[in-house]
This record gives structure tokens, sequence and C-alpha cells, in this order.
């Protein structure tokens, strides 16, 4: 069964990093991008997500999102309720969104939804400043 990728969030957040997904992986035309603009209400949103499962019928979907909680979030989890070949993951990220993408296909939904969060996860590193002794040494410490 073909898997896609819907992304969505909050005003022009998944437009965004799905062109950012695009510079850096090229076209995916698996994946696509659903925007919760300021005049959309969560009819307006399932409507538009409803258009591109129509257009992918028989596929499995994997609903990416901005953040827990808000509208995008709320309208995709109902969906995924109706369904047992749709999945959410909420809180990606670039890093996690590339290696996603590059497994569609590869693996059960229910493992890429796995593979999805976990690769968020681990594309959140802070940087660790770090002060040589021999950098230290020679400020007369």
């Amino acid at each position: 069964m073909k898997q896609i990728i819907i992304i969505t969030g909050h005003n022009n957040f998944a437009s965004g990093i799905l062109s950012s997904l695009t510079m850096i992986a090229g076209a995916k035309d698996n994946v696509f991008a659903v925007d919760f603009l300021s005049d959309d209400n969560d009819e307006s949103l399932e409507g538009k997500f409803n258009k591109i499962i129509s257009d992918n019928k028989d596929s499995e979907i994997l609903f990416v999102c901005d953040l827990m909680g808000g509208t995008p979030f709320k309208v995709t989890s109902k969906l995924a309720f109706t369904n047992n070949n749709y999945e959410v993951v909420t809180g990606i990220n670039l890093g996690g969104l590339i290696d996603t993408s590059m497994k569609l296909d590869k693996m059960s939904i229910g493992e890429l939804k796995t593979s999805c969060k976990d690769a968020s996860i681990k594309s959140v590193i802070p940087l660790e400043k770090v002060i040589t002794k021999e950098e230290s040494s020679s400020k007369g410490i």
C-alpha cells in the first residue's frame, strides 16, 4: 500500500517546512503540505485533508503536525481514529521530516510513526561549548 505524508501546522508552517525539505532532499510527490490559516476553522481544515485523501485513495497516511493540542493536531487525530491506516506525529522538525520522507514505503505505517518521532528527537542537539585546557591556560588561568 502506498504511503503519504501530510504536513500540517499553523499559518505557513507546513508549506514552509515542505519548501525546506524540497530544497534539501528534492521534490517528493508523496508529501503534501496543508496550512491552517487565520481564516480556516476545523471544518475547512478537514476539507483540505479530505481533498488529499480522496486523491490518494487506499494510501496509508502519516500526518505530521507542528504542535500538540492545536487545531491541526485535533483534526488529524480525529481522522486517525476513523482509519487504522492513518497515524499522527506532533512536534515535527526538519531533521525528522527529512529522515521520515526517505523511509516512505519501507516499513509499516506504525513503524514509520515511531521512526518519525525518534528521528525528530535525535535531531534536537544542543551545542556544547567546551574550553580546552590549552585555551584556558593561554588566558593566564
